[in-house]
């Protein structure tokens, strides 16, 4: 049985990618206007930014069009991004052997979105209801950790783990 249930791929058109609350993705305009919200995005160098927006934040996913995926499982959120591999079976056979112990993230950041539920789709588009990935999380209020995963010299995966922030109480 699998760790972990797998959405259907996502692929782009160039780029980057973006999530943002449900509620709010019908606003975002893609190419149109000046400056258009895809060249805010394009503005991200990093593999994981922030751009804030009307009501709430909204995370852009850079560096390469790479296909992507939603893993979930109990206790997990996980953005996958296909870097290379021979196969499918072989992405979702090595992430049953991912252990987070074993990683270090090479970025971190917090992002507070409008919702709980948020919508993954093409940043060049328009938002279409049709063509993106839906994720369901805890909190609004998170941290995104990336991680580069290459269990073995034919397969990486870029790796985004969701997780709600802890609130630290000054007593």
């Amino acid at each position: 049985m699998s760790r972990f249930k797998i959405s259907p791929w996502l692929s782009s058109s160039g780029g980057p990618l973006v999530v943002i609350g449900e509620g709010l993705a019908g606003m975002w305009r893609g190419l149109d206007g000046h400056p258009s919200d895809y060249h805010r995005a394009c503005q991200i160098d990093d593999y994981a930014g922030r751009l804030e927006g009307v009501d709430g934040d909204i995370l852009v996913l850079g560096d390469e069009p790479l296909d992507t995926a939603i893993a979930t499982a109990d206790n997990a959120l996980l953005i996958i991004r296909w870097i290379c591999a021979p196969s499918e079976a072989e992405v979702l056979a090595q992430l049953e052997r991912l252990e987070f112990g074993s990683l270090t993230p090479i970025e971190r950041l917090s992002i507070d979105w409008s919702s709980d539920a948020l919508v993954l789709f093409d940043g060049v588009d328009w938002f279409d209801p049709q063509a993106c990935l839906r994720l369901q999380l805890l909190s609004p209020y998170n941290e995104v950790s990336t991680f580069r995963y290459q269990p073995t010299p034919d397969t990486a995966l870029l790796i985004h783990q969701i997780v709600p922030r802890q609130w630290v109480h000054p007593y």
